[in-house]
């Protein structure tokens, strides 16, 4: 599960990623991203920018 930096209910020790590491890891298909915090609200969209990019770069 993918947490938002500064969530009080993130695991204890769980490693702060920058923005680059923390797309790498939310684009897995096993990776889930909390919605409560808001990980999913701010990671989603970027991801589909990213996928919408690869789509145009493949034409």
């Amino acid at each position: 599960m993918l947490h938002a930096p500064g969530w009080e209910e993130a695991p204890e020790g769980a490693p702060l990623l920058d923005v680059e590491r923390a797309l790498n890891v939310a684009d897995n298909l096993v990776t889930q991203l909390c919605t409560l915090c808001g990980c999913a609200q701010e990671l989603t969209p970027l991801l589909q920018g990213f996928d919408q990019i690869g789509g145009l770069d493949s034409m």
